[in-house]
């Protein structure tokens, strides 16, 4: 009767035949030049950082609705409310 071999031992063996067959292949397979890598960050956000907050539902939901009456986005309502800050504490209003 023949000696069943272990499943440890099993699974060393497969593994590593998987890496002398992966080694091959990604020899034959290596690109001789790297490719082109693009942003994925659009030129419009280049330079620039977030800036978040947490309030209530309703706080939203108010934003909206006055971007909607004055035709504003959310982005541009924020950069009016820092320029009137900065105004009111002697800074440049540099929120475009």
């Amino acid at each position: 009767m023949q000696k069943k071999t272990s499943l440890a031992s099993a699974l060393r063996q497969s593994s590593d035949s998987q890496k002398e067959s992966a080694g091959a292949d990604k020899a034959a397979t290596q690109p001789t030049e790297k490719p082109r890598t693009t942003s994925l960050t659009p030129s419009n956000r280049i330079g620039k950082k977030s800036i978040t907050g947490w309030f209530e539902a309703d706080v939203l939901k108010q934003l909206k609705m006055i971007g909607l009456d004055k035709d504003m986005s959310i982005q541009q309502m924020v950069g009016e409310a820092l320029n009137d800050f900065f105004a009111k504490n002697g800074k440049p209003q540099i929120a475009r």
